[in-house]
């Protein structure tokens, strides 16, 4: 796309314009990156004061109940590491979150086949609520938003129902797997039984 519109400009005689463009573009990327940059830093700082001041810890074993519930029993490594990337993806960061969801992913692992808890906990980390959409709000004030936070009532709504309606369908595909598997084993089985009354008769 890059090459098709550098030439398209040079035929229609417009190269100083996307020369021009390059250059502005290139100034609101370094802007907007610093933007981010800045919002991920400040708020990333704010979650490692909160770890080692034992909030997080104060938080898993608050939300202990519904996260064993949800995942089953975890040890509390896992559960800080859990806690954490909720934590994180609650005020919107999803960088921040991402170090603490790959290592609560590793200590839920199990072989290489994936579990249900750990199916379970990415469908979580995808969609999550935000309670701060620190990232979105970042993205509309470099963008010139005069209210970037006006968005808030929306966001949480449409987070709370996706959320909702993902933790539903995993459990109901998780329901819909074990019933499949137990149907799956029990023909699996009747041939043996049926091969086995056949031997039996053909050997009286």
């Amino acid at each position: 796309m890059i090459i098709i519109s550098v030439i398209t400009a040079l035929m229609q005689g417009n190269a100083a314009a996307v020369t021009q463009a390059v250059l502005s573009s290139g100034g609101k990327a370094v802007e907007f990156t610093l933007t981010m940059g800045a919002a991920i830093i400040v708020y990333s700082g704010l979650m490692n004061i909160a770890n080692r001041a034992g909030l997080c810890q104060f938080l898993s074993k608050f939300l202990s109940p519904v996260l064993t519930k949800l995942f089953g029993p975890l040890d509390n490594s896992t559960l800080t590491d859990i806690t954490m990337n909720i934590s994180c993806n609650f005020l919107g960061l999803g960088n921040a979150a991402t170090p603490y969801g790959i290592r609560a992913i590793k200590s839920m692992a199990c072989g290489d086949t994936a579990t249900n808890a750990m199916i379970l906990f990415v469908v979580i980390n995808t969609s999550s609520v935000q309670l701060i959409p620190t990232t979105l709000a970042a993205v509309r004030q470099s963008a010139g938003s005069t209210s970037p936070f006006d968005i808030l009532p929306c966001i949480w709504i449409c987070s709370v129902l996706s959320l909702s309606a993902a933790v539903l369908s995993c459990k109901i595909c998780e329901r819909l797997g074990e019933k499949f598997a137990k149907l799956h084993n029990a023909g699996a089985r009747r041939p043996d039984s049926n091969s086995r009354n056949s031997n039996t008769h053909q050997h009286f």
